[in-house]
């Protein structure tokens, strides 16, 4: 067990660590990032209700608390790290060169002792944390010190006879007795520290918040607002605690392999996983893949984080003072980036489970953290655009007297609901809706994914009703797949605006799950009814045309007529919303260019053939097998093009990896088949389809439609 067996901070770079040629400076904690000051005060704890989980000859559990919290002055003597025992005992066996083996009680901390909290009764937030197997309570320092320099109670426990020494205050130091046995990877050594650490958690909780706390100024703690979190062990350990106590609202795995799995019953509250980007990889197996398992039981709230050029003790104490004492644990990123991106997080996380600040940073990737990326969620969010331009969006309704609903003909008109994307003069303002929860429980219902209005919550980025900015700008209309909604093509619709282009996203009604009207009516799918044989589908891509020349109508005057340019249009769909493409630029030649997602036509292009520029992009048909014959339609209808025109696959994607499907499959944990991932699918998509109509719409070459960029994309036919 890897998180677990760690000796210490140092021990996997001692072999390679510089000798040094000068005494070290005094080593240090950085400073909180909070506005109160810390205060710290030590506690010793007694469970006489039960013997020692590694000692059974001690007929009692004493542990070692420390307690961080909110003060008002940074006035007074500051707290020592470790004592030098404690020291010695964590660096004895390490023989760094050069290196005192009291450091760690040398090392210059911010908390003030035993100084008055600040806060009123009941006033304040708890979280423990849980230190890794071996590693003493100080090693959470930087993390207790900085949750409480923004208002948090923090109590840091010494799992006695589990690290290299624990000093109590009548001088006697424990050392670590559970080394001796049969240790980590054992099954019933992982469960029996597991046990242990929910048991000692539940005491300290008791000791904190019961009816006759051991502290004078447990009366500010809130009981209602507990939270815990840990690193290595103390992290897996955290959930057996909120297993066991009801108390602990909100959880968080920090690098920890968890060896004893979440029961079939699952864990309700808000968890979240933190881990280096070489471990615990989701989809993938390993020896450290039980993060997956128990991901599939967690119930409620969830996250999983990893962070890029982090090895296992960057998110400790151990990696920024490791850095000053000239000792190389490997890695890529700073120590004091690392250890700021942890704090922040965690910090993040507290923030919105136990004191209702919502927190967007928790649910999409941020500039400002690179490397860190949403492994799996369980609130969808779409990637940030990649243009320079704020997006807006907002719902159109459009109603089309001139004939009747082609799949209820007792309608005696069309009616579609569009959603239509475009550059927005400011950022500000909320979120535009990415579906309706019925919409949501339409798709979901019989799919194993719960709760079914959970794509109603999706993050998205386009400002709601924002205000244009331009005019004369070039559309794309895009049209989804056979039963999605339009919403499932967003992501693209995002992009495509946030670089200058005007998207009109178009639901065609009765072919989807359910599309909501203005008035509140939802309508399912009629044509779901019909046998879908081949005059089903080409009167389906006749339909969806009809659909989009009306749309053309309606968006190129009126009070759209200034915004778009009517002769810089584009098109484009995915599956039959892309086979829809042809008979709409065959039937209306103000579509000027093309492209046809992954979606077979039943629709013959006629004689002459089709001129204007065309792009066909696929799914890798067969395993391993670049651009495998088979595609029948395609293969008719490529000599009918007599335009520019290109045929691309993408090795690796299925079907639904170039919609938002395949984003949220990602972050949800499900496999739809794929081994390239949405959101790298994505990336492709979005940079093809910009590069297209950049090229046709605005006469701006890109060499990326000559010479496959991206080593995923393989040119199947050249005109």
């Amino acid at each position: 067990m890897r998180t677990i067996v760690v000796a210490t901070a140092l021990t996997v770079a001692i072999a390679s660590s510089p000798v040094a040629t000068a005494e070290p400076a005094t080593p240090y904690l950085p400073a909180p990032t909070g506005r109160q000051p810390v205060g710290t005060t030590s506690l010793y704890l007694k469970d006489t209700s039960r013997p020692d989980t590694w000692v059974p000859s001690v007929p009692y559990r004493e542990l070692m608390v420390s307690l961080f919290y909110p003060t008002s002055s940074s006035h007074g003597p500051k707290r020592q790290y470790m004592t030098p025992q404690e020291s010695v005992a964590n660096l004895e066996r390490q023989n760094i060169p050069g290196l005192a083996l009291d450091v760690f009680s040398t090392v210059r901390t911010n908390a003030v002792v035993d100084a008055r909290p600040t806060g009123g009764r009941h006033d304040l937030p708890l979280v423990v944390l849980s230190p890794g197997y071996t590693q003493p309570r100080a090693t959470l320092s930087m993390w207790a010190e900085d949750l409480a320099s923004h208002g948090y109670v923090v109590a840091v426990i010494d799992h006695t006879y589990e690290n290299r020494a624990t000093t109590f205050p009548d001088g006697h130091v424990t050392s670590c007795a559970a080394c001796d046995l049969d240790g980590p990877d054992h099954p019933e050594f992982d469960a029996k520290l597991a046990a242990g650490r929910a048991l000692d958690t539940s005491f300290v909780l008791d000791e904190l918040v019961g009816r006759h706390p051991a502290w004078r100024y447990a009366n500010l703690i809130d009981p209602s607002r507990i939270g815990m979190t840990g690193h290595s062990a103390g992290g897996s350990s955290t959930i057996q605690a909120m297993l066991a106590d009801q108390r602990i609202r909100a959880g968080a795995n920090v690098d920890g392999s968890n060896h004893v799995p979440i029961p079939d019953s699952g864990l309700a509250r808000p968890f979240m996983f933190m881990g280096e980007t070489d471990e615990y990889v989701p989809g993938q197996p390993g020896p450290y893949d039980d993060w997956e398992t128990d991901w599939q039981h967690l119930t409620g709230w969830k996250r999983w984080l990893m962070v890029t050029g982090m090895v296992h003790q960057s998110f400790t104490d151990l990696g920024v003072l490791a850095g000053q004492l000239g000792v190389d644990l490997g890695g890529t990123i700073d120590p004091n980036r690392g250890m700021d991106l942890t704090r922040t997080y965690l910090r993040a996380f507290f923030d919105q489970h136990l004191l209702g600040r919502a927190q967007p940073l928790l649910d999409q990737p941020s500039a400002r953290y690179p490397e860190v990326s949403l492994a799996r969620t369980s609130t969808p969010f779409l990637p940030a655009p990649t243009g320079d331009k704020p997006v807006g969006s907002l719902p159109v309704y459009l109603k089309d007297t001139s004939r009747p609903d082609p799949w209820v003909p007792s309608v005696p008109y069309r009616e579609l609901m569009l959603s239509l994307f475009y550059p927005a003069a400011s950022s500000r303002g909320g979120k535009a809706t990415y579906m309706t929860p019925e919409e949501s429980t339409a798709l979901l219902t019989d799919s194993g994914i719960e709760p079914l209005d959970l794509l109603s919550t999706t993050r998205t980025n386009s400002v709601a009703y924002a205000r244009p900015a331009g005019h004369h700008l070039p559309m794309i209309v895009l049209s989804p797949g056979y039963t999605k909604p339009r919403a499932t093509l967003t992501a693209l619709a995002e992009d495509l605006a946030s670089h200058g282009y005007v998207v009109a996203l178009v639901d065609h009604t009765y072919e989807n799950a359910a599309t909501t009207f203005p008035d509140g009516r939802v309508v399912g799918c009629a044509s779901c009814d019909q046998p879908h044989d081949p005059a089903f589908w080409q009167k389906l891509e006749l339909g969806r045309a009809a659909d989009v020349s009306f749309v053309l109508d309606e968006l190129t005057r009126g009070k759209w007529a200034g915004l778009v340019d009517p002769s810089r249009i584009g098109m484009a769909g995915h599956s039959v919303g892309g086979a829809s493409t042809i008979p709409a630029m065959v039937g209306d030649d103000r579509i000027r260019a093309g492209m046809n997602i992954d979606g077979s036509t039943e629709f013959e292009i006629p004689y002459p053939g089709l001129s204007r520029p065309f792009m066909f992009v696929s799914h890798e048909r067969v395993p391993d097998a670049t651009c495998a014959p088979g595609n029948e339609s395609w293969e008719r209808d490529w000599p009918r093009m007599t335009g520019w025109k290109r045929w691309a696959e993408v090795a690796g994607t299925q079907h639904a990896s170039f919609t938002d499907v395949g984003l949220f499959a990602d972050e949800w944990g499900v496999d739809i088949g794929a081994t390239t991932g949405g959101l790298r699918t994505l990336v492709i998509t979005r940079a093809y389809v910009n590069a297209f109509f950049d090229q046709h719409l605005r006469g701006r070459p890109s060499e990326l439609l000559d010479q496959p960029g991206y080593p995923e994309v393989a040119f199947c036919h050249r005109p």
